[in-house]
C-alpha cells in the first residue's frame, strides 16, 4: 500500500505510541516552516504560540526546543525564536552523512535480498515512483513525502534499526523542503530524479551491489548540487532585497538631490 496524502513524513517511523501534545505542535510548526506558511523573518514567541494552540507553555517549549536542536529555528536574545536559514556548509555536511548512511543501507539491503529477505521492496519502490512520475498533478508537499518514503523504504529494508534511527534523526526528508522553500526549481529536476530512482530499482532487481552503490552516489551527488543551487538563489534574492532602498530612504535621497 502506498502512503496516503494523510500519512505524515514527519512522524518517527519507529514510534508506535500515540502523538503527544508537543509532537503535534512540532508537526504543525515544521510544516508551516517548510512550506512557507510562516514568513522566514517571523518570530515564534512562546506565550503567543501557547495561546494559539490553547495549551500550557511546557509542550510549546518542548516543540520549540526540538526545532532548535534540529537546526530549523534559532533563539534571539529577548525576542523568542526565529526561522533559521540553512547554510551551504550545513547542507553539504548533512548530505555527506546521508550518502554514507544510504551506501551502508544499500550494502545491507543487497545482502538481505540475496538471502531471500527484503521481500516486496522493489515492488514498493516501483509503486512510489509511479506516483512520483505523475508530474502534472504532483504538489511540492506530495513530492517531498513520496521522495522521503522512497528513500526510507530502502533504509528500513536494511534491517538495521540503529541506522534507520540515525537517518530519521538527521531529518533528511525535511531538509529538501527547507532548502526548496518558496521555489519551483524542484520541478525541473523531476525527470533526472525519475531516471536515477529507476537506476536504483534496476540495481536492486538485478542484485548488483556495485551498480547500486554507483547509482546512490550519482543520485545524491546531483541532489546536493541542486540543493546548493537553490541556496545560492535564495542568497541572491536576500542580497537584492537588502540593497533595495526603502520608500523612506528613497524620499530622503530625492530630497538631498533636490
Amino acid at each position: 500500500m502506498l502512503p496516503s496524502e494523510r500519512a505524515s513524513l514527519f512522524a518517527d517511523p519507529t514510534d508506535a505510541v500515540g502523538e503527544t501534545v508537543a509532537d503535534g505542535i512540532y508537526r504543525v510548526l515544521i510544516e508551516a516552516i517548510l512550506f512557507g506558511d510562516l514568513a522566514s523573518a517571523q518570530r515564534l514567541i512562546l506565550q503567543e504560540l501557547a495561546e494559539r494552540f490553547q495549551v500550557s507553555l511546557t509542550p510549546v517549549r518542548e516543540a520549540l526546543q526540538r526545532l532548535a536542536s534540529e537546526g530549523f529555528i534559532e533563539t534571539t536574545p529577548r525576542r523568542g525564536y526565529r526561522i533559521r536559514k540553512p547554510s551551504p556548509r550545513h547542507v553539504t555536511e548533512l548530505w555527506q552523512v546521508r550518502i554514507g548512511l544510504e551506501l551502508t543501507a544499500g550494502d545491507l539491503t543487497m545482502a538481505c535480498l540475496k538471502n531471500g529477505g527484503a521481500t516486496g521492496l522493489v515492488e514498493r519502490l516501483e509503486r512510489i515512483q509511479v506516483e512520483l512520475d505523475q508530474t502534472e498533478t504532483l504538489s511540492h508537499r506530495r513530492h517531498i513525502e513520496l521522495n522521503a518514503f522512497f528513500h526510507q523504504s530502502m533504509i528500513e529494508a536494511s534491517g538495521n534499526r540503529l541506522l534507520s534511527g540515525v537517518y530519521h534523526g538527521i531529518q533528511m526528508q525535511l531538509l529538501g523542503a527547507w532548502v526548496q522553500r518558496g521555489k519551483e526549481n524542484w520541478r525541473l529536476r523531476l525527470q533526472s530524479e525519475s531516471i536515477e530512482h529507476r537506476s536504483l530499482i534496476a540495481a536492486l532487481q538485478e542484485r548488483d551491489g556495485s551498480a547500486l552503490a554507483n547509482a546512490i552516489k550519482h543520485h545524491l551527488g546531483r541532489s546536493l548540487d541542486g540543493a546548493l543551487a537553490d541556496l545560492a538563489e535564495h542568497a541572491g534574492e536576500d542580497i537584492a532585497t537588502n540593497e533595495k532602498p526603502s520608500n523612506h530612504q528613497g524620499k530622503e535621497h530625492r530630497h538631498e538631490q533636490g
